[in-house]
């Protein structure tokens, strides 16, 4: 087994180890469509929680950010061409290090404000990730960038005076969820798009770990280092969680 070093910020403290095969076929049975759901998967299955104060066990309820930053330390440790691995296409010129923010972590009700209206900003948590790309995948919404938008928006914006939405089971969130995404989508074109940036700058102002945005292709990290001088421009990376299956797996479980 391939010894990887714990992971302790702010939320989180686990230990991690290897996937076993039989993790492997796990995940592999999981549709590729459900990206995040199959990110709590593994998770579930390389991190074993260290008991701390303060410490968040389950991954569903880590923030998108965290979840990126572990997956992608699990591959820094397990991959050939780690710890500083190449992302994305070949002769892009990126690297794992160029997607980590040094010296950030969590932080939670970021303050805004839009049209005079004082608001919050929380990040994008699992739970929430795997709830939108539920509604996408089942048709509820189409595969677009506007689709995910609206529903980060309408989970991680709330009123400075309003209580978090609460959760008890995926269900009841989904049915709230699908309420708040509806008023977004009926607002005025001016007032949406004066939101959305607003919204965007408290995505920045929260980045932590990685800068986990989301687009058509879902949750992605934006690129945080400036390219070389006559070097491409860098692009968000995907860090899926079948990237952390060997090619070899992958092969013996059909799933090339």
């Amino acid at each position: 087994m391939k010894y990887i070093n714990p992971i302790n910020t702010r939320r989180i403290s686990v230990e991690m180890s290897e996937l076993l095969i039989e993790d492997v076929e796990k995940l592999c049975e999981i549709p590729a469509i459900y990206e995040q759901r199959t990110v709590s998967e593994l998770l579930r299955r390389i991190c074993k929680p260290i008991d701390r104060p303060g410490a968040v066990a389950d991954p569903r309820f880590w923030s998108v950010n965290e979840r990126i930053f572990v997956v992608a330390s699990y591959m820094a440790a397990t991959r050939d061409d780690g710890p500083d691995f190449p992302v994305g296409e070949k002769g892009s010129g990126a690297h794992f290090s160029d997607y980590l923010l040094a010296n950030t972590d969590y932080a939670s009700d970021i303050p805004f404000s839009f049209e005079g209206e004082a608001l919050l900003f929380s990040p994008l948590l699992g739970y929430q990730a795997e709830i939108i790309e539920a509604l996408i995948a089942g048709g509820t919404y189409k595969p677009t960038d506007f689709s995910w938008w609206c529903g980060a928006m309408a989970a991680c914006v709330r009123g400075a005076t309003d209580d978090p939405l609460d959760y008890t089971d995926d269900a009841s969130y989904e049915t709230a969820m699908v309420g708040r995404i509806a008023a977004i989508r009926q607002m005025p074109e001016a007032k949406f798009v004066g939101l959305f940036h607003a919204y965007l700058d408290a995505t920045q102002m929260g980045a932590h770990l990685v800068h986990a945005i989301t687009s058509s292709h879902g949750v992605i990290a934006a690129p945080v280092s400036e390219p070389k001088e006559g070097g491409p421009e860098l692009a968000p990376a995907r860090f899926p969680a079948h990237t952390c299956i060997s090619f070899g797996a992958r092969r013996a479980m059909g799933f090339v």
